[in-house]
């Protein structure tokens, strides 16, 4: 890409030989400024890749001083200079710019650091976007621990991109299952100026899906709009963004179970924006992002199964302790004793609570040869029919009907019917 310089020099004669000397070999003079003030106001308007200063210039600002305003603009500047005064150099060197040139020089030291600070101003902002964006990442993922509320916290991500990124807005949209296969808006943040309320979003079919937030939910892939002005496929939206400086767009999938239910559409003020270290963290946010919902998804149905089992223990409490049906738990390892029994099997034992006593002492009213078999039965994880047994309570006899289930490895439940007197 040809890079395109801006020359400051009072100096007509010297500007027009630099002028002649750089379009010579390619670069791209996009004016010349006489003075401090015209540089500034050229800069400004014009946004060089490099600017070539002479430090002393005629007129009240100097080119240290032009070189201090144009910092902001984060355009690397290349002093020129007659002079190489110990004072002169340290004044300049205040601005922190990306080179020397010591008059008279010859191209080669000219085009060397012209070079060198066109790639030494390009890996600088490289490395500053990359630590932006690690910041963001990290920034999205503590608001993903911190932050339990949904749409606060997608509202926070949205803010982070924008406030932190460095982009222009952004927005994340869940699918509608709709005729026109929509995409609902839930959270966004940025310059937008009523953007969502004005455009129409379909993951579905037809010329609103072609977009990068359709696509992106459609074909479960990131996708990018590199130039909004020109992209084909951008045509519904293209208006609406490029009054609002939307030059790039990517969408990104939301995941969660399987299905895309969404997507975060995040908008540059650049064209070509998105380099690949940029799309790398994105796609990694929109899955930390998809991780939290799923985790939600999932810890809604299980504290809905909880809910359902609770109320089905409660339930199964209230039918165990009021059905006429006397009921013994045993646990079975080292003998087999009591663990639970309810108001009915309170009432024909005698016991008032289960303080693991054995079974022989619990059900001492039966007749020693029924015990044994069902102690044995147990012991051989048998269950038995109901049988007609007789019980007895100090010198009266009663007949009960008993059976017993091997509940599970180490449990016996024991059901008891107290049969009513022959007599």
């Amino acid at each position: 890409m040809t890079a395109r310089i801006l020359l400051v020099e009072d100096e007509a004669i010297t500007a027009m030989d630099l002028q002649r000397k750089l379009e010579f070999q390619g670069y791209d003079v996009t004016g010349i400024a006489h003075s401090g003030e015209a540089a500034v106001e050229l800069a400004e308007k014009q946004r060089p890749d490099l600017i070539i200063m002479d430090i002393i210039l005629k007129g009240s600002m100097s080119g240290v001083e032009a070189a201090e305003r144009i910092r902001t603009l984060d355009i690397p500047v290349v002093f020129l200079s007659a002079h190489s005064e110990e004072s002169m150099m340290g004044s300049a060197r205040r601005v922190e710019p990306y080179g020397y040139l010591i008059k008279p020089f010859d191209e080669k030291e000219l085009f060397f650091t012209i070079e060198l600070a066109i790639q030494r101003h390009r890996s600088e902002r490289k490395i500053r976007k990359l630590n932006r964006y690690l910041r963001m990442l990290s920034d999205c993922n503590q608001a993903i621990v911190r932050i339990k509320d949904t749409e606060e916290l997608l509202r926070e991500i949205c803010r982070i991109i924008v406030d932190v990124g460095g982009y222009r807005m952004a927005w994340i949209g869940f699918k509608e299952n709709d005729e026109f296969r929509s995409v609902r808006p839930v959270a966004e943040y940025g310059f937008h100026d009523g953007y969502l309320e004005s455009i129409r979003v379909s993951w579905g079919e037809g010329r609103y899906s072609k977009g990068p937030t359709g696509r992106s939910i459609k074909e479960g892939k990131p996708v990018i709009i590199r130039d909004t002005e020109n992209d084909p496929s951008f045509t519904p939206w293209r208006d609406d963004a490029i009054g609002r400086g939307y030059m790039s767009v990517m969408g990104l999938p939301i995941r969660v179970r399987d299905e895309n239910i969404g997507a975060l559409t995040v908008y540059s003020s650049e064209k070509d924006a998105f380099d690949p270290e940029e799309v790398k963290l994105l796609v990694e946010l929109a899955g930390d992002m998809s991780f939290r919902l799923e985790s939600e998804s999932v810890l809604g149905e299980m504290e809905k199964r909880i809910g359902e089992l609770e109320r089905g223990e409660e339930l199964f409490r209230k039918i165990f302790e009021s059905t006429p049906l006397a009921i013994l738990n045993f646990m079975v390892g080292d003998g087999i004793r009591l663990a639970e029994l309810n108001r009915a099997a309170s009432l024909l034992t005698g016991l008032e609570s289960a303080g693991g006593e054995p079974i022989e002492d619990v059900l001492s009213g039966l007749h020693e040869d029924d015990l044994n078999e069902i102690i044995r039965a147990a012991e051989r994880g048998e269950d038995s029919r109901w049988e007609r047994l007789q019980y007895r309570t100090g010198d009266s006899v009663n007949f009960l009907e008993l059976r017993t289930v091997k509940t599970s490895r180490d449990t016996l439940t024991v059901f008891l019917i107290d049969l009513p007197s022959e007599n």
